[in-house]
């Protein structure tokens, strides 16, 4: 077989021997670089049959030498490249030397081959002249250029390229449909002087002044959202331009330019924007119809509210009051259900803003369960609030809103549950890198509900099914405000719960702890003390033992008085006796007096809880050294009490910021109101509550009146009602204000808004205008009164001298004559209210002197509550010595902190020595 074979190779060369005769017309030299290159080369004559073709060639298209002789080149071009062919083999044959061109060839399988072809003349002794073929193999560079091309073309950007002189050498697709030019048509030209010869404000652009030409010749990029290009037909194209240099080989070569239609996208731009002014005057037109609406139903409210307070107060016999309190509880209701629309509404229209201050935990827990007290002692069930000892007291949040969110889920656990307990609690999630995650809830022990019912709760205008809105009413709005709220803060709400067993609504909200202290906190250790518990139903006494282990305090429990006097005498007899005795009505077989009057021979301090208040019994439990709680259970409250009968200095207290001491209704004729006020309604109402306070009252019914009024009189407070005809009370205000600054006397006369709207923003309006406080309708009895003593306070102890009696004053200490003008001449009423007082002094003293022991981080607080405690009730010395104690721990003047406060002991120590000796003789 390789014998056939060689045979076959000789017979192959000898046949070609003339052809290869035809290599003696090329240096061999160059022959061998060409075979180095891997560049092709044949030889046909003018009919296109092969003469010879090198080894490059044979391999590349797959043929033997020997078969060359039956090969015309016709049969290896394609049949575009044919008619090429000729026309090159006529250029050579009249003695010309044409360009090279791209012919496609097929090998011997058929696959086609794209081949780069330089055409030279063949001369040949004896025959006629041929063609000489210089071929390089470009398939994989076309293949590549091919790919580029259709990634080009399928590019959403127009591409051009330029040589340095401006002169496009290339365009895609994109960029053709664009401009309408095809690439034939600018090819070689000048691009700037065919599509960018204006600029966009239609001057002219020379080539010079031309940013894409500049950056060229700078070799720089250039980006730009603002240039124009011109289509073929002349119309202006809005672009998007990024130009950047083209190297070859770190030569610069040209540039490349590819840009967008942004026609499209600025009429986009345009249509958002006026879509989004479109919006705004919505929310304009529905901030200012809520706004409106919110005035024309709260002005008649006003009047039927503040009528049937006033209405209340007057002598009515059974059915007139039943009738009056029906009228008052519909309106209040309607209120709500206004309240809940207006709430929905700011949080729709993204009204909504979330505070970031400072509060108390615990205020905010208890201050709550007191609004809904009453709501739940009417129905009869236990109300409690509970704390874990990790929860810190003084966080950053918005305590308003959470506020919101609790009223909301209890006084939904109230209207859902008929019997038992409502219990809201706090506890902290898991520990966060920054912050607390605190968790309230609210426990009841209501109805409960379905999954199908849990699935419909959170929603607006939802409830858990129709009978339960016919049967307890509601717009079904209030969860829906909570989740809006919860979310508005960062944190999430949802609800666990059972049928017929009860159900716990949760919050999660993310809050920042400013201090570290918690909500409840002693320093006693649990061998300190032990207490011993009686009364109360199973659950409610396990809450109590809640509370007594948040401490650490060992204690132990007894159904009522039987069971308490046989612990006792077992505890006597280990040597063990408890240290405090706590009774909670009801005690299951005897009464609080019976018990306590039974107790008392054992000699230990006692603390009593009622089931609800009463002055009355207070009072005389209190007289006996007896710490009184009331319903609702508050573990500050029963630690309170707990530290009033032990040691003082064994627990840090969280006493409750001090509340303004009541004022009755006893005449202030020295004081003159200007009421600025239209609706004739609204004028009866505030003018009866004012005259029922003791208030003169003038009544006007625009701005100008008050302005002339102002003129005549001189008045100690405007109530100013904002939206008056003629001239409103921004606008009345606006002016008096004026008119002060022109005088220079430095008078201020204080203005409180009246308005009927509840909208987000209306308050800071008030204020801006020049008022001083801002009072909403319908006008609440209790807030105005408030409202007024705090702009308006009651006459000092100079204005009316006290009797020369000692239970009217005592000099330089205390002024009785301060509580008889708001408890009169009750001696019950003012030792209780002295009574109150020294347990505040009690608390206050181990207070300070911890706030002294620790730095005084929190002297500036104490200082505010002992003040204006200390002045409502008439210690002015006391009150003035606070004064001195807020200025100096503001400057944090370490020595005039210790000086004030070893007077401010002096003077609570003579204080309480004037209260024990009180009413005695």
């Amino acid at each position: 077989m390789q014998q056939q074979d060689q045979a076959t190779n000789r017979q192959a060369a000898a046949t070609a021997g003339d052809n290869n005769n035809t290599s003696q017309y090329m240096d061999g030299a160059l022959l061998q670089q060409l075979e180095q290159l891997g560049d092709l080369l044949q030889d046909c004559d003018s009919t296109g049959q092969l003469l010879y073709a090198n080894p490059m060639w044979l391999h590349t298209l797959g043929y033997a030498a020997s078969e060359l002789a039956t090969l015309n080149v016709f049969q290896l071009l394609a049949e575009d490249s044919q008619a090429a062919f000729r026309e090159q083999a006529a250029l050579i044959a009249r003695g010309q030397r044409p360009p090279a061109i791209e012919l496609l060839m097929c090998d011997r399988s058929g696959q086609a081959l794209s081949v780069l072809a330089s055409f030279s003349p063949l001369h040949r002794e004896n025959a006629a002249d041929g063609l000489r073929l210089l071929l390089r193999d470009i398939t994989q560079q076309k293949k590549q250029e091919q790919w580029l091309s259709t990634l080009l073309d399928n590019m959403d950007d127009g591409i051009i390229a330029m040589d340095m002189q401006g002169r496009l050498t290339y365009m895609n697709q994109e960029a053709e449909r664009l401009l309408g030019w095809s690439f034939a048509e600018l090819h070689g030209r000048n691009v700037h002087q065919y599509i960018h010869h204006h600029r966009a404000d239609g001057s002219e652009l020379p080539l010079e002044d031309c940013p894409i030409y500049q950056s060229v010749q700078q070799k720089a990029s250039y980006r730009s959202s603002e240039e124009v290009f011109f289509r073929k037909d002349g119309q202006p194209l809005e672009v998007r331009v990024s130009n950047s240099p083209l190297l070859l080989r770190q030569q610069l070569a040209g540039s490349v330019t590819t840009f967008s239609d942004i026609s499209a996208s600025r009429l986009r731009e345009q249509q958002m924007l006026q879509a989004t002014r479109a919006a705004e005057a919505a929310a304009r037109a529905k901030s200012e119809f809520l706004a409106t609406m919110s005035h024309e139903i709260r002005t008649p409210l006003n009047g039927v509210i503040g009528m049937i307070d006033l209405l209340m107060d007057t002598p009515l016999d059974a059915e007139q009051s039943d009738f009056a309190r029906t009228i008052k509880m519909s309106a209040d209701t309607l209120l709500s259900i206004i309240n809940d629309i207006l709430d929905f509404s700011k949080i729709e229209a993204d009204g909504l803003e979330i505070e970031c201050i400072d509060f108390s935990l615990r205020q905010l827990l208890e201050g709550t369960v007191d609004i809904v007290a009453n709501k739940a002692h009417g129905k009869g069930l236990t109300l409690a609030s509970f704390a874990t000892a990790e929860v810190p007291d003084s966080l950053q949040g918005d305590p308003t809103r959470l506020r919101q969110i609790l009223l909301n889920l209890l006084s939904n656990a109230i209207k859902f549950t008929e019997q038992g307990m409502v219990l809201v609690s706090a506890t902290l999630e898991q520990p966060q890198q920054q912050g607390v995650q605190l968790r309230l809830c609210v426990k009841d022990t209501g109805i409960g509900l379905t999954e199908q019912a849990k699935s419909r709760l959170f929603q607006p205008f939802s409830q858990a099914d129709s009978s339960t809105t016919r049967k307890y009413g509601g717009t079904g709005l209030g969860l829906a405000i909570c989740k809006r709220l919860a979310e508005a803060m960062g944190g999430s709400v949802g609800v666990e719960s059972t049928p017929d067993v009860g159900s716990e609504f949760w919050v999660s909200i993310p809050l920042q702890a400013t201090a570290s202290d918690s909500c409840l906190h002693t320093t006693a250790t649990p061998s300190q003390h032990l207490v011993l518990l009686a009364g109360d139903s199973a659950s409610n006494q396990q809450l109590w033992s809640d509370y007594l282990n948040s401490w650490a305090l060992p204690h132990q429990r007894a159904a009522g008085l039987a069971s308490m006097l046989e612990t006792l005498r077992q505890l006597d007899a280990s040597g063990n006796k408890p240290d405090i005795l706590l009774l909670v009505e009801p005690l299951a077989d005897a009464t609080l007096e019976q018990a306590i009057q039974t107790l008392s021979l054992e000699g230990i301090p006692m603390v009593v809880c009622l089931q609800e208040q009463d002055g009355m019994r207070k009072t005389g439990f209190a007289q006996q050294g007896i710490a009184v709680l009331h319903k609702p259970m508050k573990q500050s409250a029963l630690l309170d009490a707990l530290a009033v009968q032990w040691t003082p200095g064994s627990i840090r207290l969280h006493t409750p910021e001090a509340a303004t001491a009541p004022v009755g209704l006893r005449p202030v004729q020295h004081y003159r109101l200007l009421l600025a006020e239209d609706n004739a309604v609204n004028q009866r109402v505030a003018a009866s509550m004012l005259h029922k306070l003791g208030y003169r009252v003038d009544v006007v019914s625009h701005g100008g009146e008050v302005l002339q009024a102002v003129a005549q009189q001189q008045y100690d407070a405007i109530l100013m009602d904002c939206q008056m005809p003629e001239m409103d009370g921004y606008q009345a205000t606006q002016a008096i204000r004026r008119q002060e600054s022109e005088t220079g006397q430095g008078g201020h006369l204080p203005i409180i808004a009246m308005t009927a709207n509840a909208m987000e923003g209306d308050r800071a309006i008030c204020l801006e205008a020049g008022m001083d406080d801002y009072l909403a309708k319908p006008i609440e009895f209790a807030r105005l009164k408030a409202l007024l003593l705090q702009w308006l306070p009651q006459q000092t102890a100079s204005s009316h001298p006290p009797a020369a009696s000692r239970d009217n004053s005592t000099p330089g200490s205390f002024t009785v004559q301060r509580l008889t003008e708001f408890l009169g001449d009750d001696p019950a009423s003012i030792g209780e209210m002295l009574d109150i007082f020294r347990d505040s002094l009690l608390r206050w003293r181990e207070r300070l002197r911890l706030d002294i022991y620790t730095g005084g981080q929190g002297l500036k607080q104490l200082a505010h509550e002992l003040k204006g405690s200390a002045a409502n009730v008439g210690a002015d010395a006391l009150a003035a010595l606070a004064g001195q104690l807020h200025a100096a721990a503001a400057d944090n003047k370490q020595d005039s902190i210790r000086s004030i406060a070893a007077q401010i002991e002096s003077e609570m120590q003579a204080l309480l020595a004037f209260i024990a000796a009180y009413g005695k003789d």
